[in-house]
């Protein structure tokens, strides 16, 4: 077929050329003050190939994220890359959190950001800590920015660290005082546990939660009692049970004598995964039958969820687009540092979730 078509052959060859050629002009600086780029007539000047060839690679560059089309026809640099260019940002990926390394969530928003690592030019480098006090200064030296992600404790201990660089917090404590937040939307996956256990038929529902009640489970709870309410449900006879997360077998202990007296209840919404794991187990021993007798939902997390009998039945935190998220706004991060460009207000996105039907409910 190619050497049927030599011409188009060519052009593809051109293009090809065309985008590179374009992207090292950036990398040289060749683009105004303001960010746009040569005209087509120009960089077709500059570069030595036609103008077809440059509007084409102009058009690659600005599906690709480079570039932008102004309202006047132009096209210009997209904001992250003014300052910095198409330079490739060291990132640091710092995961905090005893389970934090396990959940599935972050192993999908890591594994998002390297598969975007030519398309955003941010190369990840992942670390892992217990707790905010493992990290250390030379954690983040040649590193152009950080993104914490995990719930974790002493944030404060983070403060002075992460003044002078650029820091991006998912899924972390409310009062972390990171240049930007990215969480899921707690209450809507409260909301989606209810409205799906409504219309599997369930009355009378409770909740459970290895947590010591913090924002982020809290948050959850309350969506689930509002949408509860508003879809026409009772709350006369809800329960909710907080279970002391640290020791694992008493918690486990604890959640089987849960198990044994629900009483009326006919589903369980678990704030997080690992209860509901432990729970279908319980169910399972105890000769309670999921969903006929008791519906179970929860929230995504580690991959033990998968393999349970019946399966899981959970809201899914959509963690591949938070890391798109994450690697743009980083980008324009690094290029207010590099522009000296400051500001006092914090930025925060909530990413709504969806449910994942399988056999528990």
């Amino acid at each position: 077929m190619e050497s049927k078509n030599p011409q188009f052959k060519e052009a593809v060859l051109k293009r090809d050329q065309a985008r590179e050629r374009v992207r090292e002009l950036i990398q040289r600086g060749k683009v105004q003050g303001n960010g746009y780029l040569p005209s087509v007539r120009k960089a077709a000047e500059l570069i030595g190939l036609n103008r077809d060839a440059i509007w084409r690679a102009y058009l690659d560059l600005e599906q690709e994220g480079y570039l932008r089309k102004a309202p006047n026809r132009r096209f210009e640099l997209h904001p992250g890359f003014k300052a910095t260019g198409l330079r490739t940002l060291n990132v640091q990926l710092i995961t905090v959190g005893v389970d934090s390394i396990r959940f599935s969530g972050l192993q999908r928003f890591y594994k998002t950001l390297l598969d975007r690592e030519s398309s955003s030019k941010i190369r990840t480098h992942l670390k892992w800590a217990i707790d905010a006090a493992e990290i250390t200064p030379d954690w983040i030296e040649q590193i152009d920015g950080v993104i914490l992600a995990g719930h974790f404790d002493r944030y404060e201990l983070l403060e002075s660290l992460t003044q002078d660089i650029p820091c991006i917090g998912v899924i972390t404590p409310q009062n972390w005082n990171a240049d930007f937040m990215i969480d899921s939307d707690n209450q809507q996956i409260g909301a989606l546990a209810a409205d799906h256990l409504w219309q599997s038929g369930a009355t009378s529902p409770c909740v459970v939660a290895y947590s010591n009640q913090d924002g982020r489970h809290s948050l959850r709870k309350l969506g689930f009692q509002a949408k509860w309410i508003e879809i026409g449900g009772s709350l006369s006879d809800f329960d909710e049970h907080w279970i002391d997360p640290t020791n694992t077998y008493k918690r486990v202990f604890e959640l089987e004598q849960i198990a044994r007296n629900l009483g009326d209840h006919d589903a369980v919404f678990c704030l997080e995964k690992e209860s509901a794991i432990d729970l279908l187990n319980i169910f399972d021993c105890i000769g309670v039958n999921v969903p006929e007798e008791v519906k179970v939902i929860s929230v995504d997390g580690t991959f033990e969820g998968l393999k349970t009998t019946p399966k899981l039945t959970y809201v899914k935190q959509k963690f591949e687009e938070m890391a798109t998220i994450a690697a743009e706004q980083m980008r324009l991060l690094c290029a207010d540092k590099a522009n000296a460009t400051t500001t006092d207000a914090k930025k925060k996105i909530l990413v709504p979730a969806e449910i994942v039907l399988r056999e528990s409910t």
